[in-house]
């Protein structure tokens, strides 16, 4: 049997993009543009009803139409936190996965979820509706490919990880960004996903610059290259998948790739609300340059230069510890109180109350977006009775009521459920909270 790494080498993908219905015009195969689909399955899934937790998935049938080969890359049960992938996300995933037949699947090395202790002793998973960086520490390295390993041996395909995003300012004594997931790559002896406009974001906001980072990564564990457009916000730089990719993020990329010998795939991202702005022409013309840069890649080779000599974490055992970490960004996020935290780990989450800010603002956008999906006529007929900034507010109640449901559906649900019993004397309200459950039962049913 061949390892993890011979698999993935044996399939040379090209460039694709993360697949929406907005993006299809450009995947056709006379386009010759899309060579690769890349897909994110939770999103295609649907709770089997409302009271279990089990999924149903409508990807296969969604993406049948398109010949490409197709790549998994996973959204709701990433690598870097202490929280395990379920039973019903495991089964769901298996069963895409026994569909479309990825040379590879991918996750992030992040956390969505963190696990809050209760009083009677009883531990209770809270999801962050936000992916929030992990704990760059040996005992994060430990979880991390713990999380990866057993990924690859429940799926049977080879797995990589995304390299994560961070806004947070570096916490005294972490590991450095590029050291982090070198040596979560080498223990779990997977792939890399390198995402250039993570790691753009993360230079631009005062962490490890770009070239640092892949310094001292593995680039030959390097199976796939991410790239993005994205903004600034709040002080920050974004990545917001706004975008076509910027010229400075071009030149990294014809920079880099030469030195990935293993690399099989180029993927762009975009959110399917920026497709029409930007313009599927433009997507299409920044396509073809990536096909140029991806077959002077094929024929030139390319050849790993040596990285720096890993460093190894030799610093004291870590005061803070990965539960303790993602406890405290999780709480931050969604407003919970936690137990005190140590003085100098409690000073540094006060002083990075900014970049937390930041986080907390896009998981309740990412909410109150997925709403007006989910329950739009429930949605539409509170701003107009209430206009925007009531209705803000009563989100702004909703959030801190109820943390973020595993699915967006659930989430839904529990929004209509909070609309019901609140106080609001609004014609024709519980006729829409009415119609939106309807038509939740309908996707369910459909799916």
């Amino acid at each position: 049997m061949r390892s993890p790494r011979e698999n993935a080498a044996a399939s040379r993908a090209g460039v694709g993009l993360v697949w929406w219905p907005e993006l299809d015009p450009l995947c056709r195969p006379g386009e010759g543009l899309v060579h690769v689909i890349e897909a994110e399955p939770e999103t295609f899934w649907v709770p089997r009803d409302m009271k279990s937790s089990g999924f149903m998935s409508r990807l296969p049938a969604t993406l049948e139409h398109l010949p490409q080969p197709k790549l998994l890359h996973g959204v709701g049960a990433p690598f870097g936190g202490s929280a395990r992938q379920t039973a019903s996300h495991c089964e769901a995933l298996a069963g895409d996965i026994a569909a479309l037949q990825p040379a590879w699947i991918s996750d992030h090395l992040s956390f969505n979820q963190f696990i809050l202790s209760g009083a009677s002793g009883t531990d209770q998973v809270v999801s962050t509706g936000f992916f929030l960086p992990p704990a760059q520490c040996q005992r994060g390295v430990e979880i991390a490919a713990e999380q990866i390993r057993r990924r690859r041996l429940t799926t049977g395909v080879p797995v990589a990880f995304e390299v994560p995003v961070s806004y947070l300012p570096r916490r005294p004594g972490e590991m450095p960004d590029g050291a982090f997931a070198a040596e979560v790559a080498e223990a779990a002896d997977c792939g890399i996903l390198l995402d250039l406009h993570n790691l753009l974001c993360n230079e631009r906001n005062g962490r490890q610059s770009v070239a640092e980072f892949c310094k001292s990564i593995p680039l030959e564990r390097v199976w796939e290259v991410h790239l993005a457009g994205g903004e600034a916000a709040g002080g920050f730089w974004v990545d917001a998948h706004s975008g076509l990719v910027e010229p400075a993020l071009m030149e990294i990329v014809a920079s880099i790739v030469p030195q990935l010998p293993a690399l099989r795939a180029i993927i762009f991202e975009i959110i399917p609300d920026y497709v029409a702005s930007v313009g599927l022409a433009p997507i299409g013309k920044m396509l073809g340059e990536l096909n140029e840069l991806w077959l002077t890649h094929t024929s030139n080779g390319c050849h790993a230069p040596g990285r720096s000599a890993p460093v190894r974490n030799t610093a004291p055992a870590d005061r803070v510890t990965p539960g303790m970490w993602e406890m405290a960004l999780g709480a931050a996020v969604t407003e919970i109180a936690i137990p005190e935290l140590p003085g100098e780990f409690a000073d540094w989450v006060r002083s990075a109350e900014i970049p937390l800010g930041l986080y907390r603002t896009y998981s309740r956008e990412t909410r109150a977006s997925s709403l007006v999906d989910t329950a739009p006529r429930t949605i539409r007929t509170l701003l107009r009775h209430q206009g925007e900034t009531r209705t803000r507010a009563l989100l702004a109640d909703f959030w801190r009521q109820a943390t973020p449901a595993y699915s967006i559906i659930e989430d839904a649900w529990t929004f209509l459920d909070f609309v019901c019993g609140a106080d609001l004397t609004i014609q024709g309200l519980d006729e829409d909270t009415a119609s939106d459950r309807a038509f939740l039962l309908q996707t369910i049913r459909s799916a």
